[in-house]
């Protein structure tokens, strides 16, 4: 009866686990196994991987996700930890009404996201015309339909996330460590270079991994504006299965692959050094 009773309480789980086995298990098996057969002849083989490493078309598309995802999310980390900072100071009546706004902030990716950087920044767009017209050239070496003009598109709906990510992480500054570091006459930049970037560095660091693998898989913005100009992982593993001549699937899972294996090397990186710095703090 024991055993019945507590098989029993695991039945609401079911589903999920049935949906982690359809749609993330069994779909990622398929793609190693891909990842390893010849197009040709389906034999196991290490060409796939082999050309993703050496052909140029892959590895620039490569350079570019990886460049883009790096520095949007390490600007937008900065932004996300200033904007936080600021939410933290306010009221909890106000820091309330702000939740709102940052959840539907961070929903606004994709099509609308790439729409309205059209319409506002691109050749023709709304600021674009008024610092022409008011004689201002802040954006005249902006370009929206290049890799460099993609990047605050990626730095934008980077903040909202981060910002969300990040605001728990300040409950843990108490408010007696900042007493103590005024009465020792320390300023605010000495407090949160010494302690509170410190005691928040695991928050910081978990925020970014989560910041990289959001930017370095994004393929709607990319695509709306570039289309296939642009090479980006994403692009070329969309191409590689719905091709308009050939689909190449096994070379688009071997692509995939990389992809993941770059997700997990920035998470195994900036968890290892999360580690080292609390190991560093308890010392």
């Amino acid at each position: 009866m024991k055993r019945i009773r507590s098989l029993s309480r695991l039945l609401p789980i079911i589903p999920f686990f049935v949906l982690v086995l359809f749609f993330l298990i069994i779909p990622f098996s398929n793609m190693v196994i891909n990842s390893f057969r010849h197009p040709e002849t389906g034999a196991f083989t290490f060409q796939n991987y082999y050309d993703v490493c050496t052909k140029l078309v892959y590895t620039i598309a490569i350079w570019n996700s990886v460049r883009i995802a790096a520095l949007s999310s390490l600007i937008g980390l900065v932004i996300s930890f200033f904007t936080a900072l600021s939410l933290t100071r306010l009221s909890s009546k106000i820091r309330v009404r702000f939740m709102p706004l940052l959840n539907m902030t961070q929903g606004f990716a994709g099509f609308p996201l790439a729409f309205a950087f059209i319409l506002m920044m691109g050749k023709s767009g709304f600021f674009t015309l008024l610092f022409k017209h008011m004689g201002w050239t802040l954006l005249d070496n902006y370009n929206l339909y290049s890799g460099n003009g993609l990047i605050p598109l990626f730095i934008y709906f980077a903040i909202p996330l981060g910002t969300l990510l990040l605001l728990p992480g300040f409950g843990a500054i108490r408010q007696e460590w900042i007493d103590s570091s005024a009465l020792l006459q320390a300023s605010g930049f000495q407090f949160w270079l010494r302690v509170g970037i410190p005691v928040i560095s695991p928050t910081l660091l978990g925020t970014l991994s989560v910041l990289f693998a959001d930017s370095i898989t994004t393929f709607t913005t990319v695509y709306m504006i570039m289309t296939t100009n642009y090479p980006t992982l994403p692009i070329k593993i969309s191409a590689m299965f719905a091709g308009d001549m050939r689909q190449q699937v096994e070379l688009g899972s071997a692509l995939s692959i990389v992809m993941v294996l770059i997700i997990f090397a920035v998470i195994f990186l900036t968890n290892l050094l999360g580690r080292m710095i609390y190991k560093g703090r308890n010392v």
